[in-house]
């Protein structure tokens, strides 16, 4: 299948670990996963040395870069020059292995520098990536007219330090982890395997190009607050990092980052900037318009920590910050009514200005970004949502947001991600999908799996464009009846699947003119419990269905769950103010399908309550879904051929209670099961046409009796096949760059307002 920017084809065998920890509720950072208690096993680095093995051109004072200023600078040609950060996160994640299972390739390494150096100068990564990551990123560097910057991270296993409730319980691991980073960037260390953690031996130097060091994730406020707790106000001393009248949390940090720097300063003798990882929720900004106590409960404050003088190179405030979280960037007043340069309201440069306001430090927006998923988790009340964006949509919003960071005064920015990542979940749906399979298939309706500027697709997957791709496999169904109420004749049906949803092909009598949907409308019934029931629509006949399809035509098309199986209102039915008992029983038919987007609050200042909501993720979108295509729209649900010949649909599993396609598990039939799941063997489809009532709900002609179906209908019952396929524990997939980043390469990553 022809796609726009196609990298790769890619197969990915099957993995016998699946284990990685499940990431913060509102984190986008990295997740990896480790044991409680560290065996280092064999492991080697340079030790103590009085020469440093770096090519990097370094200042008298042993710093290639430094902060300075607003910003960074670089060392070359003798001086130093402002270099601003235009970034892309790069994580460990691909189809089929979660992060730590550390999988990915140096081809696929080298694919992905080279790409990112065409439109970026700085690569950050969370944690310690294996060494294909650094020798492809050393090849790449060895030729590129500029080079690409590396920000590395050192992760903090977030499990442990939920448990020890006390961030110093820590202070060990995490120094071993800061010393292990630095070594592993001079090429001077051999790391053995520990689970979620990569190994082997670091042979290749990238200090020279190595921008900084960033460490840590988006702090737990509970975890913050323990540790200021129990220990006392004070002030470090370090060498290089100095704290006065600092939080014992913050003392905390400033003798990670004072060792870290200590280590590679004495080892090494270079020297680089370092800052810890910090987000909205623990800014030092006071938020008195959230509406959730955590979210501003404790702050954790950069310029708690100062570089001395023998740390030349500096410190620097790193924060990961989105539009739409937390709801305070919803309900400042003085954030939403913000004027920004372009002259628009705009409540993300807002809180911009006060962040870079609220320091002395220069500040890196080290995630930023916009989702291109099907599904929407968050509401912006300027339009940048989480979600539901399509592709060209997420670039223009990533762009306009990179100007809003430099217009902020910021040192630069850093968007989240490079590549999607299957295996992470969204609070509004993460109960319905198997924790452990989720990068085994593709949740095209979860926003925090589609933040990448990098897709994998299904090969050979269904494209919605009308073309027999992704379709021969597929099972074929003849209709079958009289066809005499005047509606298009179907002729027959096609049922496939990928790993993104299941996908149904109606096929029509050619007659070179697009369907007239106000006199021919379709169906499709999706059954996965056996049970039957009276279809809707005025339609006088029952089928084994829990989910039904209407097809009739753009704006007017959605997807429809029976009552009793409606994950949403099993889910959230009480807080959207559902006649939960109609729908328990399935008394209320056939529902729309939706998904919340908030839960509800209070305003604090304002006693303003904000209702919970819900947005009706059942509606069809039609448009062209191949990416080749230049009327493409990554968004699309629906293809109507122009001249009527084919309609096609493709219906994203966890919409259809799939929890795991790859093996074969749905949500439970009962409702008292909540979301459980269950396995299931096939899943039972049929299609038909009807003649749909006029504008005034006055039948056109019979329009209570089905017209014609695959496989057919008999009396009042709608005949259906039985559709099944293999588990899977093998991906085959093609790598594909979205219109988001080619918006930011021909943009040079300017936006409009957004």
């Amino acid at each position: 299948m022809e796609r726009r920017r196609f990298l790769a084809s890619i197969s990915a065998g099957s993995f016998s670990c699946l284990a990685g920890c499940q990431r913060l509720a509102g984190s986008s950072a990295e997740e990896t996963s480790s044991g409680p208690g560290e065996s280092p096993g064999t492991e080697t680095s340079a030790g103590s040395r009085t020469e440093s093995p770096t090519t990097a051109d370094v200042s008298p004072d042993g710093a290639a870069f430094r902060v300075a200023g607003d910003g960074f600078e670089r060392w070359t040609d003798g001086g130093f020059e402002p270099l601003t950060v235009r970034g892309i996160n790069l994580g460990m994640a691909k189809p089929g292995a979660f992060p730590g299972q550390a999988a990915i390739t140096r081809e696929e390494y080298d694919r992905w520098l080279a790409a990112m150096g065409d439109i970026a100068n700085v690569v950050r990564t969370y944690t310690i990536h294996p060494p294909a990551f650094y020798r492809a990123l050393a090849a790449y560097n060895e030729t590129a007219a500029e080079p690409l910057f590396l920000l590395q991270g050192t992760w903090v296993p977030t499990a442990e330090l939920l448990d020890a409730d006390d961030a110093t319980e820590l202070s060990r691991t995490v120094d071993r982890e800061l010393q292990r980073t630095v070594d592993v960037l001079h090429g001077e260390a051999t790391l053995p395997e520990r689970p979620g953690h990569a190994s082997g031996t670091y042979d290749a130097d990238v200090s020279g190009t190595t921008l900084g060091l960033l460490f840590g994730i988006e702090w737990p406020p509970d975890v913050v607050a323990r540790t200021d707790e129990r220990g006392t106000a004070g002030e470090l001393d370090g060498r290089y990092l100095r704290a006065a009248h600092a939080s014992p949390f913050e003392r905390w940090l400033g003798g990670r980052l004072n060792a870290a720097v200590g280590h590679e300063t004495e080892t090494y003798g270079v020297q680089r900037p370092t800052a810890f990882v910090n987000w909205v929720t623990t800014d030092p900004l006071a938020h008195p318009y959230e509406p959730y106590g955590d979210e501003d409960s404790v702050s954790v404050d950069p310029d708690a920590l100062t570089a001395t003088d023998a740390y030349p190179a500096g410190t620097f405030a790193a924060y990961h910050a989105y539009p739409y979280y937390p709801d305070l960037l919803n309900e400042t007043p003085s954030y939403v009514d913000y004027v920004d340069h372009r002259g628009e309201q705009n409540s993300y440069a807002g809180y911009l200005n006060d962040l870079v306001g609220s320091t002395s430090h220069p500040v890196l927006l080290a995630e930023f970004g916009v989702p291109s998923s099907r599904g929407i988790a968050h509401h912006h009340v300027h339009g940048r949502d989480q979600g539901r964006h399509t592709e060209t949509r997420q670039g223009e919003l990533v762009g306009a947001m990179y100007e809003d960071i430099l217009h902020a005064g910021c040192a630069g920015g850093i968007v989240f991600s490079w590549q999607d990542e299957w295996f992470k979940r969204t609070w509004n749906l993460d109960e319905r999908s198997v924790p452990g399979r989720r990068p085994f298939w593709s949740n095209i309706e979860t926003p925090e799996q589609r933040f990448g500027l990098l897709a994998f697709e299904p090969t050979d997957g269904v494209s919605l464009d009308g073309s027999v791709d992704g379709w021969t496999d597929g099972l074929r169904v003849a209709a079958t009846g009289d066809g005499g109420s005047g509606t298009r004749k179907l002729q027959r049906a096609r049922v496939t699947h990928d790993y993104e949803g299941l996908a149904v092909r109606l096929e029509f009598e050619a007659t070179g003119e697009p369907i007239d949907w106000s006199a021919t409308n379709a169906l499709v019934t999706i059954g996965l419990t056996g049970r039957r029931a009276a279809l809707p629509f005025g339609l006088d006949a029952t089928a084994p269905a829990d989910f039904v399809v209407n097809l009739a035509g753009a704006g007017e098309s959605r997807l429809l769950v029976e009552s009793s199986y409606d994950a949403f209102a099993r889910e959230f039915g009480s807080l959207a103010g559902l006649d939960v008992a109609s729908y328990r029983t399935g008394d209320a038919g056939f529902v729309p399908v939706y998904e919340p987007v908030t839960l509800g609050y209070t305003v604090p200042p304002t006693g303003e309550q904000v209702p919970f909501d819900a947005v009706e993720t059942g509606q069809l979108r039609y448009g062209v879904g191949n990416p080749a295509a230049d009327q493409y729209d990554s968004l699309t649900d629906v293809y109507a051929a122009p001249d009527g010949r084919v309609v096609e649909v493709r219906l994203p599993w966890v919409l259809l209670n799939v929890a795991d396609p790859s093996s074969k598990r749905r949500i439970e039939t009962d409702w008292d099961a909540g979301l459980e799941v269950t396995s299931f063997d096939e899943i039972d489809v049929g299609v038909a046409t009807y003649a749909p009532n006029d504008d005034a709900g006055t039948p056109q002609s019979d329009s209570t009796a089905v017209d014609r179906a695959a496989p057919g209908a008999r009396g009042d019952r709608l005949e259906t096949v039985a559709y099944g396929w293999e588990e899977w524990n093998r991906l085959s997939y093609d790598e594909r760059l979205k219109e988001s980043y080619e918006v930011l390469r021909r943009t040079d990553w300017a936006g409009d307002p957004g």
